[in-house]
């Protein structure tokens, strides 16, 4: 009896603990990896319906297009359609998983996003997203 309640407890800490973890802090200026790259590379979208990858594929393109001012004025419907809900980094951190888990600094992403490294991994989920609206 003993030994069950000692595994239940363990495995009660283990989950707390994986849980509290903050992910690794890719966002930190003394990182020298573009974030946006790193946050963007290996990410899986999520997104429901056609509009949801629509607005994606818009932020994406605005991301490729606009000047780091035009970016942060932006603004993009939420998963329910409202207009206007989010910025350009809520968009990213509510569609894409990134991996390995990771957070998005706002003020290093407008820093960043307009690098080489950042625009390639744009580019790329940009085309997956058009995939999936073919």
């Amino acid at each position: 009896m003993r030994s069950s309640r000692a595994i239940v407890l363990l495995t009660i800490s283990a989950r707390c603990a994986c849980r509290s973890a903050a992910p690794p802090a890719v966002s930190s200026p003394s990182n020298p990896e573009n974030s946006v790259a790193a946050f963007l590379k290996n990410a899986e979208r999520q997104s429901e319906d056609d509009g949801q990858r629509r607005e994606i594929q818009r932020g994406l393109r605005d991301m490729l297009e606009k000047s780091p001012a035009e970016l942060r004025q932006a603004r993009y419907q939420d998963y329910q359609g409202h207009e206007n809900a989010w910025s350009i980094t809520e968009l990213l951190k509510h569609y894409f998983v990134p991996d390995p888990l990771m957070t998005l600094d706002d003020q290093r992403f407008f820093q960043e996003f307009r690098e080489q490294a950042a625009r390639a991994a744009i580019q790329q989920q940009l085309d997956a997203v058009d995939r999936a609206l073919r």
